[in-house]
Parts: C-alpha cells; sequence; structure tokens
C-alpha cells in the first residue's frame, strides 16, 4: 500500500505546524515547505500525492506559481489552494491551474480533514483508472472512449474504419482486461463510470 503523502507550501509557520499535526494524527505523510524554493526543492524528494498550497507567500512567487512550475517535473500532483482572500484576479489564475479545492482561512479541523479525504478518494481513483487502462492497446482504448460517449458498435466500426465483428472482438478483449462480467451493459457502465473526465 502506497504512503498519502501531503507537501504543505505555507508561509506563516504556525499555521503549517497546526495542519501538519492534524494531517499526521489522521494518518498522512507530511512535509512543510515556507517558500516556493523550499517546495520544489522538497518535492523532488518527497513525491507527494497532494499539495496544500498557500496562495500568498510573501515573496515575489506564490503558491500558484509553485503549481505552474511544478506541473512540469510531477503533472500528477493534486492541489488545494488556501488562502485568506478570493478576489477575482486570484480565483482566475487559480482555476487556469485546475485544483481540487480551494479553503478560505480560517477553516477548521473538518473543513481539513473531509476535503484531503475527498482529495484522497479521487487520487486513488485516477489512479486505478490508469492501472486498469495500462494493459489496453491503443485500439481498445478508443472504442473504450468511444463506449464511454455511448456510441454503439456499429457506429464505432465506421468511425475506426474497422468491422463491426472487429469491435466486438475488441469489447470482448476489454471486458476480460477489466475483469469485468460478460453481458452487454458491463462495458458500458464501466466506461460511462470511469472514462468521463471529472
Amino acid at each position: 500500500m502506497t504512503e498519502n503523502k501531503v507537501l504543505i507550501l505555507e508561509d506563516d509557520i504556525v499555521v503549517a505546524m497546526d495542519l501538519q499535526e492534524l494531517l499526521n494524527d489522521s494518518g498522512y505523510v507530511t512535509m512543510i515547505a515556507h517558500s516556493y524554493e523550499e517546495a520544489f526543492r522538497i518535492t523532488k524528494t518527497f513525491k507527494p500525492n497532494l499539495a496544500i498550497c498557500d496562495i500568498n507567500l510573501g515573496e515575489t512567487l506564490t503558491g500558484i506559481d509553485f503549481v505552474k512550475d511544478i506541473y512540469i517535473i510531477h503533472p500528477k500532483l493534486e492541489i488545494i489552494y488556501a488562502s485568506a482572500f478570493s478576489n477575482k484576479i486570484t480565483v482566475e489564475d487559480v482555476e487556469a491551474t485546475n485544483p481540487l479545492n480551494f479553503l478560505i482561512k480560517p477553516w477548521n479541523e473538518e473543513q481539513i480533514k473531509v476535503t484531503v479525504k475527498m482529495a484522497f478518494t479521487y487520487i486513488e481513483k485516477k489512479n486505478k483508472k490508469d492501472t486498469n487502462l495500462k494493459d489496453l492497446s491503443l485500439t481498445e482504448y478508443k472504442i473504450i472512449d468511444l463506449i464511454s460517449k455511448q456510441k454503439k458498435s456499429k457506429e464505432i466500426a465506421e468511425l475506426l474504419f474497422v468491422s463491426e465483428k472487429t469491435v466486438r472482438n475488441h469489447r470482448y478483449n476489454i471486458i476480460k482486461k477489466l475483469n469485468l462480467p460478460n453481458d452487454n451493459n458491463s462495458l458500458l457502465k464501466w466506461a460511462i463510470t470511469n472514462m468521463r473526465e471529472d
């Protein structure tokens, strides 16, 4: 079982330590960074699954800058922003980095626990999806993507320039690779649930 690692990027030492204590007590492995540079350095070796980033770090580089730059070397890192303010420009900048959540200070312990738990539920679901799909061929992936868009075998065959029988064979192979029951709706249900963007 992999560890659920959280990087806390917070320039206020007291806030950072409170978050760390709360998350450690909840079973998460945490590291604190107080600046952009420190967070970047820690992330390279610590490899967190989730980062809670204060936006205003009291320096020229912000938490948003950290997220934009860290995605280049750690694209699967999920983000929760924390801030004492939320003006329109900040919210637009935050949205551009596609975070999981945005917390406004002051928060309470329950908000942090629930937000982080939901984040790791999402991360686990995403990792499971990635694991399930890694065994599919490119054609099978295209087919399951089209199935998630509720395309029928005949439509898929026309779109991929193959026979309908070939699509049915691929569907059978996908069902086997994903360990699904061999019935008409199991693949459709799985595709709709797992292939749609969250």
